[in-house]
């Protein structure tokens, strides 16, 4: 069963099971912890037997991609719990929930930040890899993203030159 619902209204109970597992997931990462990341808008969990099975949130944010104002779904913290995974609970809670990024949020593209590991994963899902500067806020300054950056959009072809998120990274 899967629940999408505002990261502000989530109980805290579920708020700490998610924290927990970004931390188990990502803790471990140096660029993780050098970073101050979005506060997510949405949440979206995949439950199996009332159980977390596969969570991941989303940032909406207008960002500016060639000059031009877009309305992007930020991607990011998608985690499936270890006893979950090779199952296709990702694949499938990503799949299920694509329209909710296009027709309600009304995104023009889904932005994802990648670790190389899992591109792979993401292509089969119709994601790809874009090759352009991408720039985000960090206290007082711009910042570089040195890894890998992705797009999910309706739009054919659509290969920018710059994008930048207009405020912190997700």
């Amino acid at each position: 069963m899967i629940e999408i619902q505002k990261y502000s209204e989530l109980k805290n109970q579920i708020r700490n099971q998610l924290d927990l597992l970004i931390e188990e997931e990502f803790g471990h990462i140096p660029l993780v912890k050098e970073i101050k990341w979005a506060t997510p808008d949405w949440t979206i969990i995949n439950y199996y037997e009332n159980e977390i099975a596969t969570v991941y949130n989303v940032i909406e944010r207008t960002v500016t991609i060639d000059n031009e104002q877009l309305k992007a779904a930020g991607i990011n913290n998608v985690i499936t719990r270890p006893k979950f995974r090779g199952k296709g609970f990702s694949t499938s809670t990503l799949a299920d929930t694509e329209h909710f990024l296009f027709d309600n949020l009304e995104a023009k593209l889904g932005l994802l930040l990648c670790a190389e590991h899992l591109v792979p994963f993401y292509r089969r899902l119709s994601w790809y890899n874009i090759n352009c500067k991408v720039y985000f806020n960090q206290a007082s300054e711009k910042k570089l993203w040195t890894a890998n950056t992705m797009l999910l959009s309706k739009m054919s072809n659509y290969d920018p030159g710059k994008i930048d998120l207009n405020g912190l990274p997700w």
